[in-house]
Parts: C-alpha cells; sequence; structure tokens
C-alpha cells in the first residue's frame, strides 16, 4: 500500500510539472520579443555615383522604403532626385530622411530620353547601379541585397554604375 501511495504521489507530481512547464516557457518567450529597435531620428543620405562611361544625359536617383517598386520603378520611392551626368562629381543628397531600413537605386540616363532604355532581354543598355554594390547574375538585386540602415545624423554610400 505504501508503494502504491509513493508511486501515485509521484505521478500526481509528474502530471502537475508537465502541466506548468509549457505555461511558463511560452511566457519566458513572449516577455523576450526579437526586434530590431532603430532609434527615431533623421539623417540625411549622401550618395556618390561612380563609374559613368559619359557625361552624357542625366542620373536619377531614387530612394526606397521597402521592396515594392524597388529598384527600376521610380514612381514607387519616396525620394527621387534628377542630376546632369556632366561634371566630374555626381553627388545626390537625401536630407530629413526618418531613421530606418532603405535602398538606394540609381539608373543613367544617357540618351536623356526620360526612361532606361533596355535591350530585348529586358537588360538595361544604360547604367545602373544599387547602394551596397551587390553582385547580381540573373535579373536586378533584390531590395534586401541592397538594403541598408540609417540610423545617426549623417551616411555616405558610393554606388559603382555597371552597364551591361
Amino acid at each position: 500500500m505504501e508503494i502504491v501511495m509513493k508511486r501515485s504521489c509521484w505521478i500526481v507530481i509528474i502530471a502537475l510539472l508537465s502541466v506548468q512547464l509549457p505555461a511558463m516557457s511560452r511566457n519566458a518567450v513572449a516577455a523576450e520579443p526579437e526586434r530590431l529597435e532603430v532609434p527615431a531620428g533623421v539623417g540625411a543620405i549622401t550618395v556618390r555615383i561612380t563609374g559613368l562611361r559619359s557625361t552624357d544625359g542625366n542620373l536619377s536617383v531614387a530612394l526606397f522604403d521597402a521592396k515594392k517598386g524597388f529598384p527600376g520603378k521610380y514612381d514607387r520611392a519616396i525620394r527621387k532626385a534628377k542630376t546632369p551626368a556632366a561634371g566630374s562629381a555626381h553627388v545626390v543628397v537625401f536630407g530629413d530622411v526618418p531613421y530606418g531600413a532603405y535602398a538606394v537605386a540609381v539608373q543613367h540616363d544617357e540618351n536623356g530620353n526620360g526612361k532606361l532604355d533596355a535591350n530585348f532581354l529586358g537588360m538595361p543598355k544604360e547604367g545602373v547601379g544599387t547602394s551596397n554594390n551587390p553582385k547580381s547574375k540573373f535579373g536586378p538585386p533584390s531590395f534586401d541585397a541592397a538594403a541598408f540602415v540609417l540610423d545617426r545624423k549623417s551616411m555616405e554610400l558610393t554606388i559603382n554604375l555597371r552597364y551591361l
């Protein structure tokens, strides 16, 4: 009788512990969420563009805050700028940008027709580039490959144009 009593006591203790352990682990996970916290503030992003093959036409620069539209749909960009390709220094500054994750795309419209010319396969005939200068084999780089975090008052990027 005493052995049965000890055994049933242990069964009750094990049952109580097994019921409470999952509840405790769920609470522990919920109390420690994993997320990137970006401090509030605004900064400036200076974009230096290098690697132009000519000084003809214009450079179009677009700042994106999401994957949607990146890198070719400039109408989806949160900020855009156009600057002549003439000269030796090619710099665009986006000021008062809220801290967060962004990507920059650049197009060199050499013939000045207001669009990025492409061949029959859809590959650009004019210069293109994105922040982080990621290598891409097929198609344009992803937003994630070009993304960076603005978390300070001033940031400088250098984008090297590629002509395919």
